[in-house]
């Protein structure tokens, strides 16, 4: 039952946040110095539900009212459902739809399986998008180039 109701709401946490597809870019001008920092610092403010900073940080194409309304329904999921995080298992960058992503695994309170947080940034430092769910239900990233 807890893996049901796990599954449940990282997949409504995911359908949630999603942000449309931002357009390729080179994988060269996509990231900031900083970004391995940035990327913690967004993740940050999504468990402590700092819902204004990550307004102020987008740079997607949903308005600020929708991007507020979305993280504050993911924050309060994720608290409710997942508790808190207690070991991050693996940070790492992935290619997916063209950009680089930053994806954090971690374990939490209330739940059995690994949530897989995962951060678009663009070359400004800002975000663009955001998904969360269960590590098992982790999206197909880019294939290798040749």
């Amino acid at each position: 039952m807890r893996r049901l109701v796990m599954a449940a709401a990282a997949t409504a946490a995911a359908m949630v946040l999603t942000a449309a597809a931002p357009a390729p870019v080179r994988a060269q001008d996509q990231l900031p110095a900083d970004s391995l920092a940035l990327a913690r610092q967004f993740t940050m403010w999504l468990y402590a539900g700092e819902v204004d900073s990550l307004v102020a940080h987008y740079a997607g194409e949903r308005t600020p009212e929708d991007v507020r309304q979305r993280f504050e329904m993911a924050t309060e999921t994720l608290a409710m459902r997942a508790g808190l995080e207690i070991e991050v298992m693996e940070e790492t960058w992935k290619m997916r739809n063209g950009s680089r992503q930053y994806w954090r695994t971690a374990q939490f309170t209330e739940i059995d399986e690994p949530l897989l947080v995962r951060w678009v940034i663009n070359a400004e430092g800002k975000h663009t998008g955001i998904g969360i769910g269960p590590l098992s239900q982790a999206p197909p990233t880019d294939p290798a180039p040749e």
